[in-house]
């Protein structure tokens, strides 16, 4: 066969198993047979579709099984070392999974890993109810590589304070830094500022003691390590966990090959045609609440009328489907929800308007295009012709 003919021939071949990944799930098939399925749809690529592939075999398999693990839980806070004992069993199965037997690896470390992080979620709160010795020296390693797993449950909640105590000790100094930089201005007693001459708010420097400033720095944390452990459990669904499994295995094979759930291959085809299907209102993350930013004139969302800045999205819904709670949600996700497959879709938002009530708006989804993402040429004319040719983003 002509080399040539190559690359369309594994474009054919993927063409035709993303199809198969889409339409798996239909005929009543439970998640389980619905990923078994997936999972031996990317096996047959990778094996017979991919232009240099690897063996999938038990080495193969222990590389999967390491990756996956690291890929959720990077920074060793989350597992114990009794967890991967526990996984060591599966490091000659994965590759049998691939070509057919009972997916039981998968399960295991999603059950493994959302019980942890659960209790890990836990601890964050009480240790940072506490003020921290920052005279007291202590060493933490943050390189992943070079951290061990917990072995109970006591290491690991040490290792977490550690850690908390180092974010704690960078905003606190960065207060510090702050507060120095200012001590030659006047201070005032209250954090209240004034309206200057042009209409432009003037931050008045408030001198704070080193006790609030501690206090503060460890309510910054709070917020932030509150925001990381949400996020994490919004993702921690069986369709987000089992698309990073997949990667994994992908990944494995070859760095550039990726695996995209539907909602994910949406979001790449979006991208790579330039328009997507939504209601024309930009979305923003203040306070772990999800408001509107801003609204495209002439869209779905500025037409109705109904929607308005600052409006506080709390549920999203398609069409009569139930609605899905998004309290805590990061934009990314809500913007999903948001957005469909094709135009004159319906998707209703529950809204909470700045003066506190409460309404459903019923929308239906409009083209948008992203003109950013297409390609552009102009010639400019002189002496000589000169072609130019923009291209905003190359793969």
């Amino acid at each position: 066969m002509s080399k040539k003919f190559l690359p369309v021939l594994l474009v054919l071949t993927i063409a035709s198993l993303f199809v198969a990944f889409q339409t798996q799930g239909r005929g009543g098939d439970n998640p389980k047979t619905k990923n078994e399925k997936i999972l031996r749809n990317v096996g047959l690529l990778l094996e017979q579709g991919h232009y240099s592939p690897k063996n999938i075999n038990d080495s193969f398999s222990k590389q999967v099984l390491k990756r996956f693990v690291k890929d959720l839980d990077e920074d060793k806070s989350i597992f114990m070392q009794s967890d991967i004992d526990s996984f060591k069993k599966y490091d000659n199965k994965i590759d049998d999974e691939i070509h057919g037997a009972k997916l039981e690896s998968f399960y295991a470390i999603n059950d493994s890993y959302t019980r942890r992080l659960n209790q890990a979620s836990q601890y964050f709160t009480e240790i940072l109810s506490k003020p921290f010795d920052f005279t007291k020296d202590e060493n933490i390693i943050l390189d992943g590589d070079k951290l061990k797993y917990a072995t109970t449950e006591a290491e690991k909640k040490e290792t977490w304070r550690k850690r908390l105590k180092y974010l704690v000790l960078g905003k606190y100094y960065d207060m510090l830094e702050e507060r120095e930089n200012n001590k030659n201005k006047k201070q005032v007693p209250t954090s209240a500022d004034s309206i200057g001459t042009v209409g432009k708010v003037i931050k008045k420097f408030v001198y704070k003691a080193d006790s609030t400033l501690e206090r503060e720095a460890r309510e910054l944390v709070k917020k932030q390590i509150g925001r990381y452990f949400t996020t994490l459990k919004t993702h921690n669904t069986n369709d987000e966990l089992f698309s990073a499994f997949v990667n994994a295995i992908t990944g494995e094979m070859d760095p550039h090959s990726n695996y995209f759930a539907p909602v994910d291959s949406r979001g790449f085809n979006e991208m790579m045609s330039g328009k997507f299907y939504g209601i024309g209102a930009q979305l923003k993350e203040e306070e772990s609440k999800i408001k509107i930013a801003s609204l495209i004139t002439g869209m779905p969302a500025w037409k109705s009328g109904e929607l308005g800045i600052n409006d506080e999205v709390i549920k999203i819904a398609q069409g009569n489907a139930e609605p899905v709670d998004v309290t805590g949600y990061a934009v990314a996700d809500a913007v999903k929800l948001i957005r469909g497959s094709e135009a004159g879709t319906e998707v209703r938002l529950t809204v909470r308007k700045p003066d506190g009530n409460t309404k459903i708006v019923v929308l239906k989804r409009g083209e948008i295009k992203l003109e950013d993402t297409f390609a552009k040429s102009a010639i400019i004319k002189g002496e000589h012709k000169i072609g130019y040719i923009y291209l905003p983003e190359f793969y």
